[in-house]
């Protein structure tokens, strides 16, 4: 069975959403408001299985996460990556009927 492993660091995508949608703010502020936002930022593996399954792995405790568990940006992420998934299975499917 093929695994994916897709990383997700919450700290790095707050910061790519406020580069991507601010342009008066420099990274030096970016970096200022993300340093005094939280202590604990979210480190996550997602093994992304090709029959569609997926397991969420938290990198700090090396323990698996429940999908229920996924909040914010986390579960956003998580969306994301299965839509990724589908619209991968749905491309291979045409390409075989073809």
């Amino acid at each position: 069975m093929k695994v994916k492993n897709v990383r997700f660091i919450e700290r790095d995508y707050y910061k790519n959403l406020m580069v991507t949608n601010s342009e008066f703010i420099t990274d030096s502020q970016i970096e200022k408001i993300l340093d005094t936002a939280d202590n604990y930022w979210l480190d996550l593996t997602f093994k992304c299985f090709d029959n569609g399954s997926m397991i969420v792995i938290d990198n700090h405790t090396e323990l698996q996460v429940p999908l229920h568990d996924l909040k914010g940006a986390a579960y956003d992420f998580y969306v994301k990556q299965r839509i990724r998934m589908i619209r991968e299975n749905l491309e291979a499917k045409i390409l075989q009927s073809a």
